[in-house]
């Protein structure tokens, strides 16, 4: 009973987290769910959190099966397929996170500038010059070898390519299928948006939980290897590794917000231009050359770490 009361969820109490839970079951089955920024907040939040601790205690799941994360995406599916979670609520994220309410775009925004801006420079050059070949050269690979499986198993070698090896490569679903979604239905004469991402969904899932599963069991077989970096990739000296003291504040949190969405929009205006690169993808480039060339100052960045 007392190790049940030091029991916490993402730092909440037990005791409190089941009432969160005890709440969404009965406004949800009760067919009272707000579908809006707070219902849906509260449900994802809450969820998200539980099953990735279920995950992490589950004995098998958590030593080699990717622990959390993946227990996170194969429990938010079932809930879906067997339709715990009811039709209208499933529909209204989907349009809370990357349809009109674009949280995604809040989200990401922030997260990319963040990341990017908030890593040492030196660091980052390092570590490009070692990643980009290395994920080219992966990339090219699976592209092909996708294709040519799917040629051999007579599914066709554009079509895989197109909804199984794309969507492994573009990473997860908000900043991977959702716009690559979008851009197949620009492209396509009778391009629907929403179907394609269904298409592409089942792709990228369950190649996310397969990297999971096979990253943690390649870090158990090369555990003692000298191959076996434990988490770094490259070299870094402390300084490059320390992290900047922030204090936080409301008002650099909104500088912050208002610089990473501004790059947002600055990568919207080069995809009103280039429109088959997405926009997500330049705002990479711009914070890359941005944090590449030194040319942020330093309490701005402080401002985008805040409001990562």
């Amino acid at each position: 009973m007392k190790k049940l009361k030091e029991t916490k969820i993402s730092g909440i109490s037990l005791p409190l987290y089941a009432f969160f839970v005890a709440v969404i079951i009965v406004v949800t089955l009760l067919g009272k769910l707000p579908l809006d920024m707070v219902g849906l907040t509260l449900l994802l939040v809450t969820l998200g959190h539980l099953l990735y601790f279920i995950g992490e205690k589950l004995p098998i799941m958590n030593s080699y099966l990717g622990g959390g994360s993946v227990f996170t995406l194969i429990g938010a599916t079932l809930l879906s397929f067997f339709h715990i979670v009811p039709s209208n609520v499933i529909g209204a994220v989907s349009n809370f996170m990357g349809g009109k309410f674009g949280f995604l775009d809040f989200y990401i925004a922030a997260l990319i500038c963040g990341s990017i801006l908030g890593m040492n420079r030196n660091l980052l050059v390092k570590a490009s010059k070692k990643f980009i070949p290395i994920a080219l050269i992966t990339m090219v690979i699976g592209f092909f070898s996708v294709g040519l499986v799917g040629m051999l198993i007579g599914n066709g070698f554009a079509d895989s390519v197109m909804y199984v090896s794309m969507p492994m490569m573009s990473g997860g679903m908000g900043a991977g299928i959702t716009p690559l979604s979008q851009i197949y239905a620009a492209g396509l004469a009778h391009g629907n948006q929403a179907a394609i991402f269904s298409q592409l969904a089942p792709a990228v899932t369950f190649g996310n939980i397969l990297a999971i599963i096979g990253a943690l069991s390649i870090a158990k077989v090369f555990n003692k290897s000298k191959y076996n970096g434990h988490g770094t990739l490259v070299a870094a000296t402390k300084e490059e590794l320390a992290k900047p003291k922030i204090k936080l504040d409301a008002q650099q949190i909104g500088t912050g917000m208002l610089f990473a969405f501004a790059l947002l929009m600055a990568g919207d205006i080069l995809n009103k231009f280039f429109p088959n690169i997405h926009q997500y993808a330049f705002m990479i480039i711009i914070v890359f050359i941005l944090k590449a060339t030194n040319t942020v100052p330093k309490d701005l960045i402080l401002s985008i770490i805040m409001c990562k």
